[in-house]
């Protein structure tokens, strides 16, 4: 199971302290999207960077925030001046 997020190396840390998912957690793999990635500190970039990974292809992890951009259009905005 891959799971590819901003800031995944905080969930995937958080669950292998409090013992979440522990049972599921060696079929898991948490990944950071590659925009993200370099805003981390190395350790986390060798970690949880998708391009290291053979399953993952050359996903970028951006697919939700591109989809989000086309069709803000369409989505009123709820900012009161």
């Amino acid at each position: 199971i891959g799971i590819l997020y901003d800031i995944m190396c905080q969930p995937h840390c958080n669950c292998m302290k409090w013992g979440f998912l522990k049972d599921h957690l060696p079929r898991m793999v948490f990944i950071v999207s590659v925009f993200h990635a370099y805003g981390h500190q190395w350790p986390s970039q060798i970690i949880y960077y998708p391009r290291i990974y053979q399953d993952f292809g050359l996903t970028d992890g951006e697919g939700c925030e591109r989809f989000w951009s086309s069709v803000k259009k369409l989505i009123p905005s709820l900012r009161v001046s």
